[in-house]
């Protein structure tokens, strides 16, 4: 009985990966540590105005302001969405889900011409967590909280 004989096929691909490409080209792998090193120097910018729009939200549509709702949804779907695009700057803290969310419950208020404020005051809540705590959970803890997130939309969007 003869042994099994292994044969390593090279993969093009990889090869392909590791060398310089055409004039000024760089290796995948080089791409990707400039790359990080530019996301990295982007981050205390990108905190900034994380932390900006939370005030601010918090500001305008908190518990704390009782004219809230007398106010447009307008500013709270525009800081959401200034959260969402400076999320790098906090990766896997789950905030630009959350603040997808927030977007998602704004854009359903609109369609039913509701508010349902103890739904927002959910989504700010687990925003100010998720910037706190957000990094220091592991996945499933955040996919847990952002599907609550999405539940309770989902559940308000359909009572109304």
């Amino acid at each position: 009985m003869s042994g099994v004989k292994f044969i390593r096929v090279s993969n093009k691909l990889a090869k392909l990966a590791k060398v310089p490409r055409g004039e000024g080209g760089i290796a995948a792998g080089e791409a990707i540590k400039r790359a990080t090193v530019a996301l990295e120097s982007l981050k205390d910018a990108s905190v900034e105005i994380i932390d900006d729009r939370l005030a601010l939200i918090e500001q305008l549509y908190g518990s704390g302001n009782p004219d809230r709702t007398t106010l447009s949804l307008d500013r709270l779907y525009e800081s959401a969405s200034q959260i969402i695009d400076a999320g790098g700057g906090l990766p896997n803290s789950g905030l630009e889900e959350a603040a997808r969310a927030v977007c998602e419950l704004v854009a359903r208020s609109r369609g039913n011409n509701t508010c349902d404020w103890d739904a927002i005051d959910v989504h700010l809540a687990t925003l100010k967590v998720l910037r706190s705590q957000g990094q220091k959970l592991t996945a499933a803890q955040r996919k847990t909280v952002l599907q609550g997130l999405s539940d309770v939309t989902a559940k308000r969007a359909g009572e109304a």
